[in-house]
C-alpha cells in the first residue's frame, strides 16, 4: 500500500469517526465554514470523492449538485455508502499509477490521493465542531497536512480556499496547528 493511500484511508476514517457520532438534528448546524452547514460540509467531501472515485474509473466528473443535496437526507448513509464506494474504486490493480486530471492538472491517482486527504482531514475538524463533539484528528495526519499546506504557500488563500492563517503558541496540538494554519481558530 503507498503512503498516499494509507493516509487518505485513515483521513476518511478520521471523518467516519465524526460522521458516525453526528446526532441526526445537528446536521443543519452551522460550521465554522461560514458558507455551509455540517450537512452541506459533508456534502462537500462526498463530492470530492465521488470525483475521485469516477476518475480511479475513466467516468468523468459526477454531476454538480447543491452540497446539501449531494449528502441526501440521511448524510450518514450517503457518507457510508460513498465511503465504500471509493475505496471499491481505489482497490483496483493498477489504479494508483493510473494519470486523471484533478484541479490542480494531472497527476497520478496515487499523488491526488495524498493532495486529497486535506478534505477529509479538515472538514472533519468543521463537522465536529458543528456538532460539538471532539474531532480527534491523527497527529501525524495533521503534521503530514500542514507540511504540505505550508509548502504551497500562499496559493491556498483567498476566496473559496483558506482563510489568513491563525496564531496558535508553539505547544499547540499538531491538529491545532493545522486547523490554524488553515484560518480556523482551533
Amino acid at each position: 500500500m503507498s503512503e498516499n493511500l494509507r493516509s487518505y484511508t485513515k483521513a476518511l476514517y478520521a471523518l467516519d469517526g465524526v460522521v458516525r457520532r453526528v446526532k441526526p438534528d445537528d446536521w443543519d448546524n452551522q460550521s465554522p465554514n461560514e458558507e455551509w452547514s455540517a450537512k452541506e460540509t459533508l456534502g462537500h467531501v462526498i463530492w470530492g470523492m465521488r470525483r475521485m472515485a469516477n476518475a480511479a474509473r475513466d467516468q468523468g466528473e459526477p454531476a454538480q449538485q447543491a452540497e446539501a443535496e449531494v449528502a441526501g437526507a440521511d448524510p450518514a448513509a450517503t457518507w457510508k455508502e460513498a465511503m465504500d464506494d471509493v475505496f471499491l474504486a481505489l482497490d483496483q490493480k493498477g489504479v494508483l499509477s493510473k494519470v486523471v486530471e484533478t484541479p490542480f492538472g494531472e497527476m497520478t491517482v496515487d499523488d491526488a490521493i495524498g493532495a486529497f486527504l486535506m478534505d477529509p482531514l479538515t472538514h472533519a475538524w468543521d463537522i465536529a465542531k458543528a456538532a460539538g463533539i471532539e474531532p480527534a484528528l491523527p497527529d501525524d495526519l495533521a503534521r503530514r497536512g500542514l507540511a504540505m499546506l505550508s509548502g504551497l504557500g500562499d496559493a491556498i488563500r483567498g476566496p473559496g480556499r483558506f482563510d489568513d492563517a491563525i496564531e496558535v503558541a508553539e505547544s499547540a496540538s499538531d491538529a491545532d496547528k493545522l486547523i490554524a494554519f488553515t484560518g480556523r481558530q482551533p
